[in-house]
């Protein structure tokens, strides 16, 4: 007769990263909080706060890049995280390039708006995928609210600004929720797996 025992070992979740993976998660969580400061600042006292700020969020779409491709490598079966690394890097993409027009001063803060927010919601679509993957698996449960709470909130910022302007209470919400998401989100995931508890 044999007894099952309660081992911690590190079994691998749907959501854990390697080395680049957690270093580049650890980078998206300090310029997402850097971002949302700046901005703050640039709301209250004007320039160069708010060219700082669209630097900070270059940084920060490279960063998630790493992220995305890490977990789609780490999963290659699951729809899910695959093409939500295409959202990932396709948001990425858009949003930097019209970021970048708008740095270098070839196109006005409202040209640009479109695209950026655009992009966002793609990021925010790939966060949701990756949230809507993982939530099954009890151990990745506060890792997925999270990730769902940063995405939800960076499309409803988009969708927000799209409909109702820069006043929006949706967009302001949607901010909230996806610095505190997001945030969240990218820290744990720099923090690597924990000991598992399995049996």
């Amino acid at each position: 007769m044999t007894t099952g025992s309660l081992a911690a070992t590190p079994a691998r979740c749907t959501l854990d990263l390697g080395g680049v993976g957690r270093r580049a998660a650890q980078a998206a969580a300090a310029l997402t909080v850097g971002g949302a400061v700046s901005l703050g600042v640039f709301f209250t006292v004007g320039e160069p706060w708010g060219t700082l700020n669209d630097w900070l969020s270059l940084a920060l779409g490279a960063a998630t890049v790493p992220v995305a491709i890490g977990l789609a490598r780490r999963n290659p079966r699951s729809a899910p995280f695959v093409l939500g690394a295409g959202f990932d890097i396709a948001g990425v993409a858009i949003s930097s390039v019209f970021t970048s027009l708008l740095i270098s001063r070839r196109m006005t803060f409202e040209e640009t708006l479109a695209g950026v927010l655009g992009g966002q919601a793609l990021i925010g679509c790939w966060l949701l995928l990756v949230a809507a993957a993982a939530w099954s698996e009890p151990g990745s449960r506060r890792l997925a609210a999270l990730g769902t709470a940063g995405g939800a909130g960076l499309v409803a910022t988009a969708a927000g600004i799209a409909t109702g302007g820069m006043e929006s209470p949706v967009a302001a919400l949607g901010f909230v929720a996806a610095v505190i998401g997001t945030t969240g989100f990218y820290a744990l995931l720099g923090r690597g797996p924990g000991p598992r508890v399995t049996r």
